[in-house]
């Protein structure tokens, strides 16, 4: 899993906010252009699961903690085996 942070905030500011929401994963910085470009973004936050073939196979709107993607990115694992 990778996080983009399209608001490009320094380094300091964004380890402080995945400290703070206990996120574990890798968080790409200054990926503004890239991401709004790549996948027309119409809201933010926006968490996009991506298969093997850089298609994306689902998204899901806001950050409510870990649990509901968690859950969402177990029941894909078990669709696609």
């Amino acid at each position: 899993m990778l996080a983009v942070n399209i608001w490009d905030e320094e380094k300091e500011l964004v380890s402080a906010f995945a400290k703070e929401k206990k996120l574990r994963h890798r968080i790409l910085l200054n990926g503004g252009d890239v991401a709004k470009e790549a996948y027309r973004l119409q809201g933010i936050p926006v968490v996009y699961w991506i298969d093997r073939n850089g298609l994306i196979v689902d998204m899901h709107f806001d950050f409510d903690g870990p649990g509901p993607l968690q859950k969402k990115t177990k029941k894909l694992l078990k669709r696609t085996g």
